[in-house]
């Protein structure tokens, strides 16, 4: 890697310091790298930085750690980029940090299965994969046995079909809508849970970023009138591009994730990551004061949130029911 960045923080988040040498941070404090898989490293670290970022760090300061003072956080930003990601895993390995923080994905790979790839010393906690012992991240949820643990964001698919559910009951009248996501996640439950609701399913493809203006198009020449967006990394970091896109053609969206209802999208359902985030720091703090990867059992999804946008609603000529409106944990006016 060409450049290495660093934030130091000490009370408020502080500049980058591009091209420190690593070599000059003290043995007596522990180097946390956190490898984030869909975006770059200024989301990371801007002003204000990534909302996942920000509940991970503030979760560390409740439990006594802050950055500068008695640990070092690194950050890294994969850009959805997985050779980028194994690049980064491989120089973390070979500087043979304290702990590695890996989560979601990069290039459809999952960040969490290339880090034990690139070290199986290095304690590992993720906060990411579908079925972490059938892609062996590790040998069993209670007993890990190896270099990794963390939270496993396995909700199952019946979760799409939720959400699909939540923008029929939200606007009746729909009946073609678009699942935005990579074909090989959840697409035959989509399909499924199409077919119980009356809908007709489209499947434009995205897997890169360069991939949404031609998804857009397909929207828009397959006549879909809504759009089920899933919950791949780059559609979180696309948020304002999608909320746009279905703003300007006046389709109702559901989310993954309630940053994108934020942004001015419809509705969101989904594992809370905010949670997943500040538990995901509770394994960091008890790897550094001496407990092991392997004897940490892996935590499943426990909180769910929904979001709901009335102002986008009212935009589009929608009244968002009763019935979803008392069950919403959160109101966007």
């Amino acid at each position: 890697m060409n450049r290495r960045e660093l934030v130091l923080a000490s009370g408020a988040w502080a500049a980058l310091a591009p091209g420190f040498a690593f070599g000059q941070v003290t043995s007596k404090r522990p180097m946390v790298a956190y490898v984030f898989g869909p975006v770059p490293t200024s989301a990371m670290t801007g002003i204000p930085p990534h909302a996942h970022v920000r509940a991970f760090v503030q979760r560390l300061r409740e439990l006594g750690w802050e950055d500068g003072r008695n640990f070092v956080l690194e950050y890294h930003g994969a850009e959805n980029r997985r050779e980028r990601a194994q690049a980064i895993l491989a120089d973390l390995a070979a500087r043979n940090v304290d702990l590695i923080y890996a989560t979601a994905t990069a290039g459809g790979a999952t960040v969490a299965a290339d880090a034990i790839r690139a070290t199986r010393t290095i304690p590992i906690v993720f906060a990411s994969g579908t079925d972490v012992v059938a892609t062996g991240l590790v040998s069993s949820l209670a007993r890990p046995g190896g270099n990794a643990t963390g939270v496993t964001i396995a909700a199952g698919p019946e979760i799409v079909g939720k959400r699909l559910a939540l923008l029929k009951e939200i606007a009746p009248r729909i009946k073609r809508v678009a699942y935005i996501d990579p074909r090989s996640f959840n697409t035959d439950f989509v399909r499924q849970a199409a077919a119980q609701l009356g809908l007709t399913p489209i499947f434009p493809e995205v897997e890169r970023a360069e991939d949404y203006d031609a998804a857009f198009a397909m929207v828009m020449r397959e006549r879909a009138d809504a759009l089920l967006v899933g919950s791949f990394g780059m559609n979180s970091v696309h948020a304002p591009r999608i909320v746009g896109f279905a703003a300007q053609q006046r389709l109702p969206a559901s989310f993954a994730f309630p940053e994108s209802v934020e942004a001015g999208g419809l509705v969101s359902y989904g594992i809370d990551f905010l949670d997943l985030n500040r538990r995901a720091a509770v394994y960091v703090d008890k790897i550094l004061r001496g407990a092991k990867p392997a004897d940490m059992p892996v935590e499943l999804p426990s909180k769910f949130e929904l979001v709901v946008n009335q102002k986008t609603a009212r935009t589009l000529g929608i009244t968002i029911p009763q019935s979803i409106l008392l069950r919403a944990d959160r109101v966007i006016e």
